[in-house]
């Protein structure tokens, strides 16, 4: 087996990485990306409809690439998050307006006019002040932000945000419910007359909800397993987070957040790796494609995975987690970092492997900072030599409606992940994997491993 796993690096370099070259293209990299991407998946919040609908498209590419599941059954790691029941059915709200001695009120209709957005502890007020204001209002979107407030807060906004759409009936959220919060309303846009308005008019509200019902609310991480022909039951982990931000403040009349770098780039590339490995047939040990929810949420879904892996993680010789692969800084296109490259030998091996491909390996300013801010930071934490490798830059379109495929450099991307599955080939077929060294060591006891 030890001249297997000598002679495998040199074959693959040489034959079959040539034959996956009709997999992993510009056009497919362009069609990947941009689906991720659209407008039709809201920013795929994480517990929103549509990152289900992310998470069932990525499993039916892995079940298409011919991969196995890593779960009995399912290609869905699930695990759940605290979460609440809402239903709009339920409302009761009167608003009135009062300009010095006018006082003006409005019955808004449960579901039709006003629909819940927050949790809150408080169910009930009596002629609370309140905020009404646009879903545009600076001060608004603070408050929506922080997700509870003090008051009643009634959100006008256009029946067409996905924000509205989401309220609709009985329906789920996340979030913690904080002591002495009102909850903030969504407001029909029109529902409420233009006679209640003026420049100086105070707002209050008697309002009515149903007491929020704890839920589980259930999440999936997308996993699939290119099994190993000679070591099985190792692992080389792939990974990415398919989750974004969803929906908020517009910005310039654009309300989604559609995360195309950040880290729909990352997600395309596990996904178009995982079917050219697969294409190419097995490497020594097994390869691990997962696709993490809850990323942006605290790494939660990633967590969840390392608490209850669906295989040992003392079988994993290494996790490359992908993030933000599509926006290179000027002169740097072709060329990739690596977080935490001080902290093992797993920053050399991506050099040596990727540079076989044509991408080099190069230094960042943050790489340190970022080396625990993203999905690899579970495994480290649980012992596993874990990176995360990114191609771009923290651009001003970070987090952002403007994180947009047609700002991304579709050529730059393709070259890197064709870095990546050679990089990934070298993982799964060399003798030992990469190790932590005294920094690594030490970084990760002072963290509280």
């Amino acid at each position: 087996m030890r001249l297997m796993l000598r002679l495998v690096p040199a074959l693959l370099f040489a034959g079959v990485l040539a034959a996956q070259s009709d997999v992993i293209t510009e056009a497919r990299v362009r069609e990947a990306v941009a689906w991720l991407a659209d407008d039709a998946r809201a920013g795929r919040d994480t517990g929103s409809p549509e990152i289900v609908v992310a998470g069932e498209w990525i499993a039916d590419r892995f079940a298409k690439a011919g991969l196995a599941r890593a779960v009995a059954d399912s290609w869905y790691h699930e695990f759940p998050l605290t979460g609440w029941t809402l239903d709009a059915s339920q409302i009761t709200v009167t608003l009135v307006s009062r300009e010095g001695e006018t006082a003006r009120e409005h019955v808004l209709a449960p579901d039709v006019d006003v629909r819940q957005w927050t949790v809150a502890e408080s169910v009930e007020g009596s002629d609370e002040a309140c905020t009404v204001a646009l879903l545009e209002d600076p001060v608004l979107q603070r408050l929506l932000t922080a997700g509870a407030a003090r008051r009643p807060i009634f959100c006008e906004i256009d029946e067409s945000h996905p924000y509205w759409q989401r309220a609709r009936g009985s329906h789920q959220v996340l979030g913690a419910r904080r002591q002495g919060s009102r909850p903030l309303f969504l407001v029909r846009k029109g529902a409420l007359p233009d006679a209640l308005r003026g420049a100086g008019a105070q707002w209050s509200a008697t309002w009515k909800v149903a007491a929020p019902a704890k839920a589980d609310v259930p999440q999936r991480n997308v996993v699939a397993v290119l099994p190993g022909a000679a070591r099985k039951d190792e692992y080389v982990v792939v990974s990415a987070h398919y989750d974004h931000v969803g929906t908020g403040r517009a910005v310039d009349g654009d309300a989604i957040y559609n995360g195309a770098d950040d880290d729909a780039t990352g997600t395309t590339a596990v996904i178009l790796l995982a079917e050219a490995l697969a294409k190419a047939g097995p490497l020594p040990r097994s390869v691990a494609f997962v696709c993490f929810t809850g990323e942006e949420r605290g790494l939660v879904g990633s967590k969840a995975f390392c608490e209850q892996p669906p295989f040992p993680l003392a079988k994993v010789v290494a996790n490359v987690n992908i993030e933000m692969l599509g926006r290179p800084e000027a002169g740097r296109e072709g060329k990739a970092w690596v977080t935490g490259p001080d902290l093992s030998d797993f920053a050399a091996m991506a050099a040596a492997a990727m540079g076989k491909a044509g991408v080099e390996i190069v230094g960042f300013p943050m790489a340190g900072q970022l080396f625990a801010a993203s999905d690899n930071w579970s495994f480290a934490k649980a012992g596993v030599v874990a990176h995360s490798i990114s191609a771009g830059s923290l651009h001003p379109d970070y987090h952002q409606p403007s994180d947009e495929v047609e700002k991304l450099d579709i050529g730059h991307m393709t070259r890197v992940i064709e870095g990546l599955r050679a990089f990934v080939v070298d993982l799964a077929s060399r003798e030992a994997g990469p190790q932590w060294n005294e920094a690594g060591r030490k970084r990760l006891e002072r963290r509280g491993r």
